[in-house]
């Protein structure tokens, strides 16, 4: 195999910001061998064509050695990436176009009844997420109106739909299946396809990625089944398998999301206590809690909600112990536990926080550890 298609290193000729803008983080090795194992698993091995969109440096062409009988075709949007994928595989048929705009299988050369996988690894690139937002949003690419999202992944997804892809093998955040408002988005494509085999891995898997904030990646494996697929009832009692071997559910967590706001609301009356916007455990690592001066991402709080953003902030001391594949959670919550101890989890953030509550005295050190012993009880409930 080329090196190229084997290493998984990032994109050399793009710079940290064409990296950011374009979603380019390259794909690991094993993740190519398991999309392999999948596709012999279900006899397609021979007679098929299999499309990569966004192919990057080809990593997924090293599925050519495994079925020689299968037509491979590449495409990216990067020039300097088609010229050098295209002299490690002279043959691959390659394309340089944007494949989510006037997405059809005829761009590709692909016939309308020809069995068709797409593999790959999409950019992601959320305008909207507040990780080098500011530099996201600097980029707007053109795309057909049925495939346009905010995001470039979940376009991606929706341009597989599009192509009625007989099976999808791609990498993608965990994210897009879990969180309802993404799931919506793209359920054009979640509602035809069905999600046969997974596994789930840390982003930090990908060279040049933080080491430091990792979020869950799945490689998924979808058969279509058109009207037929898979609804959001299903993702939340689907036991989802880590690389690790770690098994975890999002319906096996109530979160505290249940009972506070979670973002601004210009309908509410003003308060005097404020809390940050909250999106889910990883913006949590990164973002402040309580606020001591309003701002335009602030959410009102009031004294029946107030306990359970205490939770919040107290779960925030603990957050180093949550696994990197509940990062794009809600904040989970016991609540027989937390009824238990919520005066507790009041007298320490409101002790942490004088610039907001005034000053409180420290509690003694047995309130910090039922404290400490209701966050971590229901962090381990993952592992």
């Amino acid at each position: 195999m080329p090196k190229s298609a084997t290493t998984g290193q990032q994109p050399v000729h793009l710079s940290v910001r064409e990296r950011i803008l374009q979603g380019s983080f390259y794909t690991p090795a094993r993740y190519v061998q398991l999309v392999g194992e999948w596709l012999r698993e279900h006899s397609l091995a021979k007679n098929c064509v299999v499309l990569d969109p966004s192919c990057g440096y080809g990593a997924f062409f090293a599925l050519t050695d495994l079925f020689p009988q299968n037509l491979f075709i590449g495409n990216d949007i990067d020039q300097a990436a088609v010229s050098r994928v295209a002299a490690d595989f002279p043959h691959v048929k390659f394309f340089c176009q944007n494949a989510l705009c006037n997405v059809r299988r005829k761009m590709y050369g692909i016939a309308e009844d020809a069995k068709l996988i797409v593999v790959g690894n999409p950019p992601y690139n959320d305008t909207t997420s507040q990780y080098q937002g500011k530099l996201k949003q600097t980029t707007k690419p053109l795309m057909d109106a049925d495939v346009k999202s905010r995001d470039l992944g979940l376009s991606s997804l929706l341009a597989y739909s599009k192509l009625k892809a007989d099976y999808v093998a791609v990498l993608h955040p965990l994210a897009y299946l879990i969180k309802r408002a993404n799931f919506k988005a793209a359920f054009p494509f979640f509602a035809n396809y069905r999600l046969l085999h997974h596994v789930v891995f840390s982003s930090q898997e990908f060279a040049g990625t933080s080491k430091t904030a990792g979020f869950p990646v799945i490689v998924g494996f979808y058969e279509r089944h058109p009207n037929h697929g898979l609804s959001y009832d299903d993702v939340r009692q689907m036991n989802f398998t880590t690389v690790e071997g770690k098994s975890f559910s999002l319906g096996q967590f109530r979160y505290v999301s249940e009972f506070v706001r979670k973002y601004p609301s210009r309908s509410c009356a003003p308060t005097d206590i404020m809390f940050y916007t909250l999106r889910d455990i990883n913006a949590l690592r990164r973002c402040r809690t309580f606020l001591a001066k309003p701002t335009t991402n602030a959410v009102q709080v009031t004294s029946e909600q107030l306990p359970y953003y205490c939770y919040i902030d107290c779960f925030k001391d603990y957050i180093d112990k949550v696994p990197y594949y509940l990062g794009n959670f809600d904040i989970p919550i016991d609540l027989k536990q937390f009824d238990r101890c919520r005066d507790a989890v009041v007298a320490v953030s409101q002790w942490k926080h004088p610039e907001v509550f005034g000053p409180h005295p420290k509690p003694p050190a047995k309130t910090f550890q039922i404290v400490k012993k209701l966050v971590l009880s229901t962090i381990s409930k993952s592992f």
